[in-house]
């Protein structure tokens, strides 16, 4: 493979791409070489001629904040049409207007998650939430060595965080030496996603700072997958490796006395575990945005969380020093104010949809509401838009490692995940939860047990020796009634629908599945703690190119095994081989590059194992998605993804 240069994001490209998963097979590109990013440009506006809103106009006239050519970088990110997004899914892309406020509500407390992907902002991106013509975006650009083992990154020069200060190497350089080079934060070193291979095991990679703007990453080997891994994987953010070093330093005892933050650590019963306060406290990673301690916290991204005075709502001003500017030179973004309120649970959400009260919603959303969303579009003043789903939607995990030994023997038979695979109706599912708007999982559990067969299904627990039933037909194990506990926290609207019809539905063999519903919070607490027997969540199966290992996956279906991999032997269970089977595809997936035909193979191998061992029972792929414009909102996607509008949030803007 020759030398591949990849350059920052000043083209327009027009590209409709797969990216992660649920929707139409990602387009192939050239065997064993990556796609380039090079295409005709448009020419970036000078800093000098961009605008800015009236009210950051303002603040420069009244001088407290300077003005725009010193708060842009050299060479900001010029966003027009197909850039975010392909011109196929945003048709009537167009520049837009300041102003506005931006209305969402979100369940969780702490957690707004339309927010937090409207602010999340990866070192890399490519239209469509694809990997595929990868590209700048917080760095500037990069290079790939021949063999795919050194990463050369330039920053963008005058880059700034939201309080004014510069963005250089020392906050790369903070981030590896001091963040994860320190034993008390990172225990095991650097992430698996900077190790080779993506291996929580792996050997790391090494960082070399060139200069203030220049860094280079080099794996000991092959490490084609990297690429993805910074752009989409995980949703991660720029604070996997970009840290605003003049602030942590603060906090961090190789620059700071512990007894420097004595009060801190008192306020928060800590002694000298400064480590701690660093982490639960001071260090606000991509995922901790929307949380109140987060409040001021130096950002790049388009929205900086302000203080709000009333419980559970919160927040968003746009940031000042934003990097984006649009085809006509306005710095983005264009909504002045992101407000997301606190509600009760999902259908509270929902009702503020019916009420009026939200003009953007996606998180929350399910095909069993579109009924009364088209209802009450004209009266709310909003819009439903049939997007796709980037993941399947809804899928029954068993905890194969939940600590009960009938159980473990139970559930680690894959003759047991058949025969309820088998015993789920999902036509029915499809035709009464999905408005048969899905299909039946034939990539991730195949044909044969996505098919409704409870004669076949009844015969293998028969096999099992699960012959025994007590009076009502269910089935019992050494004379003990046998039940499943389904636990899930009504993450969407879909998933206790369908947990109650495949309950239902699992009666016909004999199985009782209690469907409880508990809360978001407790969910992942018990998740974490190998608590949860059974739940039904959606999953990435086929997201990011069939990624069956990630903690989305196996934290659900092994808790043990995943927290063993994980530390690399230091903690939980040793899984069986078919699931090391899959952590060795998983490795071998990773070194190979995206779109090549070794990769295509392993991905094709992944679906092959997937479909042989049933880790989880996916009951629906293809899921439409509904998402929830208010009438004026414009540069909405009207195809693709749903969840892309969502990272494409800067472009969007409110017709005055």
């Amino acid at each position: 493979m020759g030398k591949l240069k990849f350059v920052s994001v000043l083209v327009v490209l027009a590209m409709l791409l797969a990216a992660c998963g649920g929707g139409a097979p990602a387009a192939e590109a050239p065997a064993a070489e990556a796609p380039a990013a090079e295409a005709p440009a448009a020419e970036a506006p000078a800093a000098e001629a961009a605008k800015e809103a009236p009210s950051l106009a303002e603040a420069v006239a009244a001088g407290t904040l300077p003005p725009l050519e010193e708060r842009l970088p050299a060479v900001p990110f010029v966003v027009g049409p197909g850039v975010l997004l392909s011109e196929g899914n945003v048709p009537n892309w167009a520049p837009g207007q300041y102003g506005g406020t931006l209305n969402t509500a979100h369940s969780v407390a702490d957690w707004a998650p339309d927010v937090f992907v409207m602010l999340n902002e990866p070192l890399l991106q490519a239209p469509d939430l694809s990997v595929q013509g990868i590209q700048g975006n917080v760095l500037e650009s990069f290079e790939v060595s021949d063999d795919n083992t050194v990463f050369t990154f330039k920053m963008r020069n005058g880059l700034k965080w939201s309080d004014g200060a510069p963005v250089t190497t020392e906050d790369v350089r903070f981030t590896w030496e001091n963040i994860y080079g320190n034993e008390n934060i990172f225990p095991s070193g650097v992430p698996a996603r900077f190790r080779a291979g993506f291996d929580p095991g792996g050997d790391p990679m090494t960082l070399e700072i060139v200069d203030d703007l220049t860094f280079t990453l080099t794996s000991p080997e092959p490490y084609g997958g990297f690429l993805r891994n910074i752009t989409i994987e995980g949703w991660n953010g720029y604070t996997v490796l970009v840290n605003p070093s003049h602030i942590l330093k603060q906090w961090h005892a190789d620059f700071t006395p512990v007894e420097e933050m004595a009060d801190e650590l008192a306020k928060n019963n800590l002694t000298d575990e400064w480590w701690t306060l660093f982490n639960q406290q001071k260090w606000c990673q991509n995922w901790n945005t929307t949380a109140d301690r987060c409040i001021g916290y130096p950002t790049l991204n388009p929205w900086v969380s302000v203080a709000s005075d009333t419980p559970g709502v919160k927040i968003f001003d746009r940031n000042p020093y934003y990097w984006k500017v649009d085809a006509e030179g306005k710095q983005l973004p264009y909504i002045d104010r992101i407000v997301s309120v606190q509600v009760e649970d999902v259908e509270m959400v929902n009702q503020r949809v019916l009420n009026g009260d939200v003009d953007f919603l996606r998180e929350s959303t399910a095909l069993v509401k579109v009924p009364l969303y088209k209802e009450n579009e004209e009266k709310g003043g909003f819009r439903t838009v049939l997007t796709d789903m980037h993941v399947d939607s809804s899928t029954l995990f068993l905890n194969q490692t939940f600590p009960d030994e009938t159980w473990r023997k139970i559930a680690q038979d894959v003759r047991f995940r058949q025969a309820l695979s088998l015993a789920i109706n999902r036509d029915e599912i499809i035709e009464s939860v999905y408005y048969g708007f899905a299909s039946k999982p034939l990539v991730s559990v195949g044909e044969e047990f996505s098919t409704y067969n409870v004669e076949q299904a009844n015969a293998l627990l028969d096999e099992m020796g699960m012959t025994e039933r007590d009076a009502n037909g269910m089935r019992m194990v050494d004379g003990q009634p046998f039940s499943i506990l389904l636990e899930h926290a009504a993450h969407a609207p879909d998933l206790e629908p369908v947990a109650e019809l495949v309950s239902e539905q699992l009666k016909a063999v004999g199985i009782d599945l209690q469907v409880k519903r508990i809360d978001p919070q407790l969910w992942d607490q018990r998740t974490l703690a190998n608590e949860l027997q059974a739940t039904m969540f959606w999953s990435h199966d086929q997201g990011w190119d069939s990624d069956y290992s990630g903690s989305d996956s196996f934290n659900r279906t092994g808790r043990a095994w995943h927290l063993w991999h994980q530390t690399n032997g230091a903690e939980g269970e040793e899984p069986p081989q078919w699931v090391k089977d899959m952590y060795e595809l998983d490795a071998a997936r990773w070194s190979s590059v995206s779109g090549s035909d070794e990769f295509n193979q392993l991905k094709e191998d992944t679906f092959a194992w997937a479909r042989t061992n049933l880790p989880m029972i996916t009951i629906v792929e293809q899921v439409k998605y509904p998402m929830i414009a208010a009438t004026n909102l414009r540069n909405v996607a009207e195809a693709g993804y749903a969840i892309a509008s969502n990272f494409a949030g800067e472009q969007l803007w409110l017709e005055q």
